[in-house]
């Protein structure tokens, strides 16, 4: 008999993910399910708890939390193409989970994981670092940076600190190298993406797909005042950016930003320091949905 592995956040969505966790572990045993809960108590505990159950020989791997403790649990699988995972969202965003299409009700989502099937999915990785959904550097890691300084919670958080950045993000200048192309511009946003929206629910790439083996590149040039600044951001949060005049998308397998001065990159919504923004695409892990 299978057992499943519940890699769980308590701290993810307030108390949604407590809440959630009692109604999986009930749903599970109804259904005669052998499963095992592990409890994530620190930042990057959810990693060396799926490290650990995947090096031991794990291969039913249940994330319950948001896109940070799924991003933590994919950098932990010792192998991501030798295990099944699933999710059962409990985060206050939920992205990737909304993009696949995962019921968000918990009970929906564990049902999935028993009656459905584990597909094969892409994810990208950036210097040794995996991505579910969403790499980028520019504005997108400015609005987190200031969420994590803010004192509110949840999404209104989130658009008090966009609102902040649109006033005081000046761009970046990057080259960005892809495929033989090669070329520096000044940027408000660089994304590579696996998914198709971030931050909530604000569609960056609404035409991104997660099993076509490719990432989706997405640049909105800092062009002008900021009028045309703000109005870049009222079509990314309308999820019209790739309508946008100065917005580039195009496919790669490869993709590479190299910044004219040092700065931080976020992932799946945590930020990083000191990483090369050189990202590709990967495919072999199969994810419920």
């Amino acid at each position: 008999m299978k057992t499943y592995h519940i890699i769980s956040n308590p701290a993810a969505g307030k108390k949604k993910s407590l809440k959630n966790l009692a109604t999986v572990e009930k749903f599970f045993a109804a259904k005669g399910v052998a499963f095992e809960t592990h409890l994530s108590v620190c930042e990057r505990d959810a990693t060396s708890i799926a490290r650990r159950l995947t090096e031991n020989g794990a291969t039913e791997i249940v994330t319950l939390g948001g896109d940070g403790t799924l991003h933590e649990v994919l950098n932990g699988l010792k192998d991501p193409s030798a295990c099944n995972l699933g999710l059962i969202p409990s985060g206050t965003g939920n992205d990737f989970a909304e993009r696949i299409g995962i019921p968000m009700e918990a009970e929906k989502a564990a049902s999935l994981i028993l009656n459905g099937e584990a597909k094969s999915t892409d994810y990208l990785e950036m210097d040794g670092v995996r991505c579910m959904n969403v790499a980028g550097i520019g504005m997108d890691v400015d609005v987190l940076q200031r969420c994590k300084k803010g004192k509110l919670k949840g999404k209104i958080k989130y658009l008090l600190s966009l609102v902040q950045s649109l006033f005081a993000f000046k761009g970046i200048k990057v080259k960005i190298e892809s495929e033989g192309r090669e070329e520096e511009r000044s940027v408000l946003l660089a994304g590579a993406c696996n998914g198709s929206q971030f931050g909530g629910g604000i569609r960056i790439c609404p035409v991104a797909e997660v099993d076509d083996k490719k990432l989706d590149a997405v640049i909105v040039d800092c062009i002008g005042g900021k009028l045309k600044i703000i109005k870049a951001f009222m079509e990314l949060m309308k999820g019209r950016i790739l309508q946008y005049p100065a917005a580039t998308h195009f496919l790669c397998d490869r993709l590479k930003f190299i910044p004219q001065k040092p700065c931080p990159a976020q992932l799946d919504g945590e930020i990083y320091t000191g990483l090369n923004f050189d990202i590709s695409i990967k495919s072999g892990l199969k994810f419920y949905r």
